[in-house]
């Protein structure tokens, strides 16, 4: 049987850098094939080369036998090639159906006697109910005519995918697409993948998340340094076996959490009623408060886009309060700004590594005393000590495992593994009463993410207390002690980690709130 798509020998370099080299990759018609690497492996690189993207430097792509030479997304599509990007690429002002048809619009015929005349002007009757039909085909609980921006995450997410089943393409490729959503809509998902499947789609998954290669593909490649290193039917393998090949080495996937006794402990870190505007004046942090015993790691839960991201600058002195307080250890500090925080203990891991964590064009050394580089050990009078700064580097690098080619490097050298653990060495180090971390483990392989789990963990029995943000629900349940659930800028659910329930969680996420009652329908 001939494999609906096959490469040979499929190479794509930039330069000097080989992204994939000699990818010798198949899909057979029907199944669900998971694509999995660390990052920057080159799994969304060969994605791209599929899909027409990119153009490949040499090798070949047969698809259904045929050899293809894609030069842009439309001749995938019109190979019957679709993708649906982690990031949507939706118009919220427009209705379902208006989205779905975008690029592809059908022409309203006019009859003029024995005369037919296309004209371009959508038929929004014939459009919309085609929509529809597939919407109810697939179960989709969507109307055509809802706007997209009245619609959740999940049901986004089905619009995306309504866009490749209207083109009609039989193939269809997934990359990160559980990243925004909550438990339920991530089964809600895979049981459309399947159900695709049923009606004869062949899907390609890409994704990071093991537990979710286990539970929908039917075969897994494994792709490192631009190579396969791996191709099995997943009936015959595990998430360790999975990991060991996308790492090189075993990996502990669970994260041996002991939980201890807080009660007794002393609170650290309190947030009272802290609130904010955006530029626009709408209120997107809403009378938020928690507190933060010492050695607790309170985990904050939800789906990205809830108010997370406003919290952590109103936290780490990058946006300020309308209302409310910050108090560390009883003295407020609210509004304080960033270099204030650091000197009172607070250390700060930010979302973005590059927006707000470290800067390309500065070496390792450099970035590795960003916000610190006041300090009388490294500056004085002004003037900084660059052999005291190099010895912190290298100190650094040893302790915290980070892999370097040179170390007078840009920063902008590293894997985004290795970006981060600069960050994390360089905040882990500070000695902080409190660590403020962000999306901690975003972008980064999975032996990068051991690391960091561990090195938390360790700053939490050391007594610290650590307030940790995170779109990653399994992450947060394994690490926290507590946590918090905001939904639309508020806190609106708290649960003790050790005896979290997922789908309890989940609901949360969704703004159902303690009765099954949906948050908005409550405040109406």
């Amino acid at each position: 049987m001939v494999p609906i798509i096959k490469t040979v020998d499929l190479t794509k370099k930039f330069g000097d850098f080989t992204a994939n080299d000699a990818i010798n990759f198949s899909v057979e018609e029907g199944e669900i094939k998971a694509v999995v690497g660390e990052n920057g492996a080159g799994k969304t690189t060969l994605m791209n080369l599929i899909y027409g993207l990119l153009q490949p430097t040499s090798g070949s792509m047969f698809i259904r036998g045929e050899k293809v030479d894609f030069k842009t997304p439309t001749d995938a599509i019109n190979m019957g090639i679709g993708m649906v990007h982690q990031h949507f690429k939706l118009v919220p002002s427009l209705t379902v159906y208006e989205n779905v048809l975008l690029g592809i619009e059908m022409q309203k015929t006019l009859t003029f006697g024995e005369r037919a005349l296309k004209v371009p002007v959508l038929d929004r009757r014939k459009a919309k109910k085609k929509v529809q039909a597939i919407i109810d085909e697939y179960g989709f609980n969507l109307n055509a005519g809802s706007k997209v921006r009245d619609l959740s995450i999940g049901a986004k997410q089905k619009v995306e995918i309504l866009k490749m089943l209207y083109r009609e393409v039989d193939i269809v490729i997934f990359d990160e697409p559980t990243a925004v959503l909550t438990p339920q809509e991530i089964e809600a998902f895979f049981k459309t993948m399947k159900h695709m499947k049923k009606n004869g789609k062949t899907l390609i998954l890409i994704t990071h998340k093991l537990r979710e290669v286990m539970a929908v593909s039917d075969s897994v490649v494994v792709i490192k340094d631009g190579k396969v290193v791996g191709e099995m039917a997943t009936k015959d393998t595990n998430q360790a076996d999975i990991a060991r090949r996308m790492v090189g080495r075993d990996v502990l996937l669970e994260v041996d959490k002991q939980y201890k006794p807080l009660k007794k402990e002393p609170y650290v870190y309190e947030v009272e009623n802290l609130s904010t505007k955006n530029d626009e004046g709408v209120e997107v942090v809403k009378n938020v408060s928690f507190s933060i015993r010492k050695g607790e790691i309170l985990g904050v839960a939800g789906v990205e886009g809830n108010g997370q991201s406003e919290l952590l600058k109103l936290l780490s002195g990058l946006m300020r309060a309308t209302n409310g307080t910050v108090r560390l250890h009883g003295e407020s500090i609210t509004n304080a700004w960033p270099g204030k925080l650091r000197r009172k203990g607070v250390a700060i891991i930010p979302e973005d590594r590059y927006i707000h964590g470290l800067c390309k064009e500065m070496t390792i050394g450099d970035n590795a005393i960003a916000g610190y580089h006041s300090n009388q050990d490294i500056c004085s009078r002004g003037l900084m000590k660059r052999k005291a700064i190099e010895q912190r580097r290298d100190s650094l690098i040893d302790k915290y495992d980070i892999r370097i080619s040179e170390k007078g490097d840009l920063v902008s050298s590293l894997s985004g593994g290795n970006a981060q653990k600069i960050i994390i060495a360089r905040e882990f180090d500070a000695d902080p009463d409190v660590l403020i971390a962000a999306q901690p483990t975003r972008g980064v392989d999975i032996g990068a993410i051991e690391f960091i789990h561990n090195s938390l963990l360790e700053l939490s029995d050391a007594g610290k207390s650590v307030l940790l943000i995170s779109n990653e629900l399994s992450e947060v349940m394994s690490l926290a002690d507590r946590i918090v659930v905001m939904y639309k800028g508020e806190i609106i659910g708290e649960v003790d980690a050790k005896n979290a329930d997922r789908e309890q969680i989940g609901m949360l996420m969704a703004g159902v709130t303690e009765g099954g009652e949906d948050r908005e329908t409550k405040q109406a």
